[in-house]
């Protein structure tokens, strides 16, 4: 090609659509882009562009769709980009949203208002001339919604039509498009709520990719009725409406009056329906923990909220049908779990989202029980972080309702790494899911030897100094009367390296610290507080420790505290304690009830030695890798057992 003919192709106009095809997007996002200036027609009236900015558009790496699909912060509010899918063409037009947006509950509904009217339109339900504005029309009586106008007036509620024209006529023109089964309006909705509010309460919206997943492996069939208790604008049913379900079978609950008239729009568009007696009665508007529902569902489904009941009123309610409820500040994922199991028929399925905590932390203890005593579980999930900006790891939790229990029952485990069986050979209170049936039978090996004992009642433990406030109490260098105190990133397996902290020890100048003659002990263990399985040393030199560092110091006559490190720091510690806990914090309470094999003197000799060998070269793989051979040999493990761990 000659240069002439370059240049004359790149300053050759194209139209919208030919240049939402070479962007790869619809003419929908197009449209929104043009708007929001992210690209510039030459010919406004027309929607010109020159092709040679559209193709530099759609090679640069600064491109507006990958920048919009990443996560945007505006004014304090979030968008969940992965609510609904990235491709969906109603991102673009978020931004534009989210920026004009006035944050005041008139604005909200005026935005949704409009909203709602966009999706009805797109998807041909309600026929107009009108072009932009739907909202400010409905409400000065230009625009007639037939069938689907109560549903507006819900939203709308009790406000003002005055107080509402004004913010409807103030809206930036953005067109939404209808995409089946996307929940649109919830993705806005939730993008505008305070950030801090919906974590307040617990409420982590379940992204599209997730509904999907948890629906996926459910059974459909005609009759088979499915409720989601907590269901908000309600994307969980409508994902099942996508994968066949039929909409007579499906119901809903929420507390949030926004939340159950964008669900009812929602199923209104999927379906094409308006009856409000049909909708009203298949999305309610209730408390679904208080709630006498004439239908014992099928499946039970859903994300329902994580945090605490704050409310003494409501908790006192609750206590008089839930047994989960008896505390003061009991979790709602408990509360949900409990009703659920009453509601759902014999041999129902229960099917939720929940905090992995409620399978291991003690707090969770009592729905456990319930759990054992009122079904059997099918399936876990282990999901990891899956919410956005959310540090708590989650699971798809999968229960039969089932008063009858069986000799053997299979528990289906998925990971990220992969699936296993269970077979519920167990004990009923066990709910360590993340232990296959091998790893639990090792398990069971270690806990039961008959040579072992435990440091509960035989050794004592200190916490580190916890100053209160650092300023003026620790110092990065050394000075007089000053003296070098250990932190957990000190301490590593065998060795303690030479502290880079410095304090005056002053005990009422902190806020909390262990007896002097702990820390000063002439041989104690010094162990990591922050660590998923002991990290710990002897310390000969009486050091000082903060808070992330704890003390150990064992009172057993037949076993020196190098050997009891050398056990602490072994590879089958290390397994014991990642299969067992799961936590991120070594306690005192773990410590105490873990088995400590006892050896003859000439092993533990030779083992004291490898741990004062160790002490100088830490990082010797040959020297660790004779330490750990002879201690699985103490712990009487074969060499495949030996491997499994070793992993």
């Amino acid at each position: 090609m000659s240069r002439r003919e370059s240049a004359a192709q790149d300053h050759s106009k194209i139209s919208l659509n030919e240049a939402c095809n070479i962007l790869n997007i619809t003419q929908a996002t197009g449209k929104n882009w043009v708007r929001l200036g992210k690209i510039k027609p030459i010919a406004e009236k027309e929607l010109l562009f020159l092709k040679s900015d559209i193709e530099a558009l759609a090679l640069s790496k600064k491109s507006p769709q990958k920048k919009d699909n990443k996560s945007l912060i505006l004014r304090g509010r979030e968008l969940y980009v992965n609510y609904v899918d990235r491709n969906s063409p109603n991102h673009a037009v978020l931004e534009l949203l989210v920026g004009s947006f006035k944050g005041t509950k008139n604005a909200l509904t005026a935005l949704l208002g409009e909203s709602a009217i966009e999706l009805l339109v797109s998807k041909g339900l309600i026929k107009t001339s009108i072009k932009r504005k739907f909202f400010a029309a409905f409400l000065e009586g230009k625009l007639d919604l037939g069938a689907y106008a109560w549903l507006i007036n819900d939203l709308k509620g009790a406000i003002s039509e005055r107080f509402l024209l004004n913010h409807a006529k103030s809206l930036p023109d953005f067109f939404l498009s209808y995409v089946p089964y996307e929940d649109t309006l919830g993705l806005i909705y939730l993008t505008l709520m305070e950030v801090s509010s919906r974590r307040d309460n617990g409420r982590y919206y379940t992204p599209q990719y997730l509904t999907d997943s948890v629906v996926s492996s459910l059974d459909i069939k005609k009759g088979r009725t499915f409720l989601d208790p907590s269901c908000g604008s309600g994307n969980f049913l409508i994902r099942l409406l996508k994968r066949g379900a039929l909409i007579s079978d499906l119901y809903g609950c929420d507390l949030d009056s926004f939340s159950v008239t964008l669900a009812r729009i929602n199923f209104a568009l999927c379906a094409s329906i308006a009856d409000k007696e049909f909708l009203t009665a298949h999305i309610l508007k209730c408390d679904a923990i208080l709630k006498q529902h004439s239908i014992k569902a099928d499946v039970i489904l859903g994300n329902p909220p994580w945090g605490r009941c704050e409310s003494g009123a409501l908790v006192k309610r609750y206590s008089k049908i839930l047994t989960t409820a008896l505390k003061s500040r009991p979790c709602f994922a408990d509360l949900f779990v409990e009703r659920s199991l009453q509601m759902l028929k014999e041999g129902g399925v229960m099917h939720f989202v929940l905090p992995e905590a409620l399978l291991n932390v003690n707090s969770h203890k009592d729905v456990r029980n319930l759990i054992s005593e009122n079904s059997e579980v099918l399936a876990v999930n282990y999901l990891g972080e899956v919410f956005h900006a959310v540090q708590c790891p989650s699971v798809i939790l999968t229960l039969r309702k089932t008063s009858q229990k069986k000799d053997v029952e299979k528990t289906l485990v998925t990971k990220p790494t992969g699936f296993y069986e269970i077979l519920r050979k167990r004990d009923k209170d066990d709910f360590n899911f993340k232990v296959t049936d091998e790893e639990y039978h090792l398990l069971e090996k270690i806990d039961n030897l008959p040579h072992c004992v435990k440091l509960k009642d035989h050794a004592d433990f200190a916490l580190g100094i916890v100053t209160g406030s650092n300023e003026g109490l620790l110092f990065n260098q050394p000075q007089k009367d000053l003296e070098g105190v250990l932190r957990g990133a000190d301490i590593e397996a065998f060795s303690i390296k030479e502290p880079q902290t410095y304090l005056k020890f002053d005990k009422e100048r902190f806020q909390q610290t262990a007896p002097l003659e702990f820390y000063r002990s002439s041989i104690k263990i010094v162990y990591r507080f922050i660590a998923r399985f002991p990290i710990c040393a002897v310390d000969t030199k009486g050091y000082l420790t903060l808070n992330s560092a704890n003390v150990l110091i064992p009172r057993i006559e037949s076993v020196s505290p190098f050997y009891l490190c050398a056990v602490l720091n072994s590879k089958i510690m290390r397994f014991y304690f990642e299969k067992r806990f799961h936590t991120l914090k070594v306690l005192k309470s773990q410590l105490e009830q873990v088995p400590l094999p006892i050896a003859c003197e000439e092993t533990q000799l030779r083992i004291e030695n490898l741990v004062k060998e160790l002490e100088q070269k830490p990082k010797d793989l040959e020297l660790l890798q004779k330490l750990n051979t002879l201690i699985a040999k103490i712990y009487g493990l074969s060499d495949s057992e030996y491997q499994l761990f070793c992993v």
